[in-house]
C-alpha cells in the first residue's frame, strides 16, 4: 500500500468517527432536565403534555395538571403508594382523572396497578359499585397476589352486599398475600369489628323478637 493510500484511509476513518459522535448527544434534553429540577425542589410532579408517550398515543391529551401522587401512576395513590383514599377536587378534576385512567387503560389494559386504582376511584369517588367491582376483578386476575386489591374488593363486597362470608374469604386471601401491609391489616380489623358488632345487633333483635312472641 502506498503512502497516499494510507493517508486517504486515515482520513476516511476520521470522518466516520466524526459522524458517529453526532449520533449520540452528550447531554439530556432540556425538557427532561427541567422535569428533574422540579422533582429535586420537592414540589409535586405534574403530568404534562411534554411526555412523548401521552402525545403520541393518547390523542389530544390535555395538560391535566393533577399531581402524579393522586393519579396512582407508577405506584402512586392518593398518598403515593396507592393505599390512601382519594381526596379533594371538584367535578372538573374528577372528569380529568376519569379520562386519564380511561386513556391509560386503552394503552395498558392489563396493568394491574391502573386497574386497581381506577377501581378505587370508581369505588370511593364515583360511588359506582358495579364498575368498581369489574375493575377490581380485572386487577385480581392480572395480579392474583396483590393483597391490597383483594382487600379493596373484600371491602366493597362488605359495604355493598353485607355478605360476611364472601368478604371474609377475600380478606383472608389479602392477609395471606400481604401480612405486613398496614392498609390491608387495618381494613381487615375494621371489617372484623363491624361484622362482630352487626352480629351482636342481630342477636339483640332475635332476643327482642322472641320476647315479643312470648307475650
Amino acid at each position: 500500500m502506498s503512502e497516499s493510500d494510507i493517508i486517504r484511509s486515515e482520513s476516511g476513518i476520521s470522518k466516520l468517527n466524526g459522524v458517529g459522535s453526532h449520533s449520540f448527544p452528550a447531554r439530556i434534553p432540556e425538557e427532561e432536565e427541567e422535569e428533574d429540577d422540579n422533582d429535586d425542589e420537592g414540589g409535586p410532579l405534574i403530568v404534562k403534555q411534554k411526555s412523548v408517550d401521552l402525545e403520541n398515543h393518547a390523542g389530544s391529551w390535555p395538560e391535566i395538571g393533577i399531581p402524579v401522587e393522586e393519579l396512582g401512576f407508577s405506584g402512586g395513590g392518593a398518598d403515593g403508594d396507592g393505599s390512601g383514599s382519594f381526596t379533594g377536587g371538584g367535578n372538573c378534576d374528577r372528569r380529568k382523572l376519569a379520562t386519564y385512567y380511561e386513556e391509560m387503560l386503552k394503552l395498558n389494559p392489563g396493568d394491574s396497578l391502573l386497574l386497581r386504582n381506577y377501581g378505587k376511584f370508581l369505588h370511593e369517588v364515583e360511588k359506582d359499585a358495579i364498575r368498581a367491582e369489574e375493575y377490581y376483578g380485572r386487577a385480581i386476575l392480572a395480579s392474583p397476589g396483590d393483597g391490597e386489591v383483594l382487600s379493596l374488593y373484600a371491602k366493597l363486597i362488605w359495604e355493598t352486599e353485607r355478605d360476611q362470608d364472601r368478604a371474609q374469604c377475600y380478606f383472608d386471601q389479602a392477609v395471606s398475600a400481604s401480612p405486613n401491609d398496614c392498609m390491608v391489616m387495618g381494613s381487615y380489623a375494621q371489617f372484623m369489628w363491624e361484622a362482630e358488632e352487626e352480629e351482636e345487633e342481630n342477636e339483640v333483635i332475635k332476643i327482642e323478637g322472641t320476647m315479643v312472641e312470648a307475650f
